[in-house]
């Protein structure tokens, strides 16, 4: 699977989960599906040991204790972090370079 489509951070939150590369997981990445509103989006980039998923973003509030707990409990999973929303950078004026 690729990352590289567009994501969309106004419908869904992005979650991204480091493994480590000896579990069975990361044999099989989408056993990382938790629950049934998780979407596995694939690999970031070529590491093998991390995966993005998303959730929805109106069941988020409801569902994150829930998702980061069950993630968190699997087998070989290191760390979950959930991506913020990308702000906006300010364009420098041309006399700034």
């Amino acid at each position: 699977m690729a990352t590289a489509l567009a994501q969309n951070h106004d419908e869904n939150v992005f979650l991204t989960v480091t493994l480590s590369p000896t579990s069975a997981v990361c044999e099989n990445p989408d056993a990382l599906a938790v629950h049934p509103l998780i979407r596995r989006l694939g690999r970031v980039g070529e590491l093998q040991d991390v995966q993005v998923l998303s959730v929805p973003r109106q069941d988020w509030p409801r569902l994150q204790g829930e998702v980061l707990d069950s993630l968190n409990a699997l087998p070989g999973v290191l760390r979950v972090d959930v991506q913020e929303k990308p702000k906006l950078r300010a364009k420098r004026g041309g006399d700034e370079l």
